[in-house]
């Protein structure tokens, strides 16, 4: 463990002797103001004239503006991580200092878990940006208590997978403008497919002249499709705990997909020491 908080404080440091860790903080915080305003705004207009919004009564404050904030906040994580986790690996490559890291006396689980870490508490200083807008907020809203905790819970929650992802990809990547790239291509993929998700039929969609087998077998397959596309998306599982419902199957996706990609590291970084 010695040797992951070394390699974590090293990170930290590095983000803040350059430019990058004040870039991306200052821009979430910027965007998450913005998108605060807004929001409350809206929310505002809604409650004067409920009926011009389609809304039988006053909105819930919960439900139509705290709950959706959380997740656009979360949902920006997606595209500013890749500046986070750009440097974690691809930018040693660049560098030259990977080779120098890797003779260390350190396993390569020390040094993804070190990584990780230091990404993570990039995370965790975006997530004390929300918590001042949160702490403003409920100083002239009241708001429930599980809202609260399960809301910053799950912008966390979805920061760490977001970095889990593109700490993988920076392990594959020896330029960190591709791994930025690449990490944030995958995330639009990500965030694109749970808008697809939401047209997707519930019924079957084998034609009707098919045998009664075949439209069986085509409806498993297309349930287990569209069961995937559904719960994919990072967002997905995010507004549900926003909302301050605790569901097993939220944390257990965030838990696993992180627990994935770091596997996938760990494999990258063994496969690159080898043909090294």
């Amino acid at each position: 463990m010695s040797g992951a908080w070394a390699v974590c404080k090293r990170d930290v440091k590095a983000y803040f002797t350059t430019p990058v860790g004040y870039v991306v903080l200052g821009t979430f915080a910027l965007i998450c103001g913005l998108l605060f305003n807004a929001s409350f705004l809206a929310y505002a207009l809604a409650t004067e004239s409920p009926s011009t919004y389609d809304l039988a009564a006053v909105p819930d404050f919960e439900e139509y503006f705290f709950s959706p904030f959380l997740v656009g906040c979360a949902s920006i994580m997606m595209f500013i991580g890749p500046l986070i986790t750009m440097r974690l690996f691809a930018e040693e490559h660049n560098q030259g200092t990977a080779e120098m890291l890797f003779t260390f006396p350190l396993r390569e689980r020390d040094i993804i878990a070190g990584k990780y870490a230091a990404g993570l508490a990039i995370i965790l200083a975006q997530v004390g940006v929300l918590a001042v807008h949160v702490i403003i907020m409920s100083r002239y809203v009241p708001v429930e208590p599980t809202v609260l905790v399960f809301g910053l819970c799950a912008v966390f929650m979805m920061g760490s997978a977001i970095v889990s992802l593109g700490l993988f990809v920076s392990a594959l990547c020896r330029s960190p403008i591709t791994a930025a790239t690449v990490t944030f291509g995958l995330f639009l993929v990500f965030f694109m497919v749970g808008y697809f998700g939401e047209d997707l039929s519930e019924d079957n969609p084998a034609p009707a002249a098919w045998s009664e087998e075949m439209r069986t077998v085509a409806g498993t397959a297309y349930s287990a499709y569209r069961t995937l596309i559904t719960e994919l998306p990072m967002q997905a599982h995010a507004e549900t705990m926003a909302e301050g419902i605790f569901q097993p199957a939220d944390i257990a996706y965030y838990v696993l997909f992180s627990a994935f990609f770091l596997f996938l590291t760990q494999q990258a970084l063994a496969v690159r020491r080898w043909r090294a």
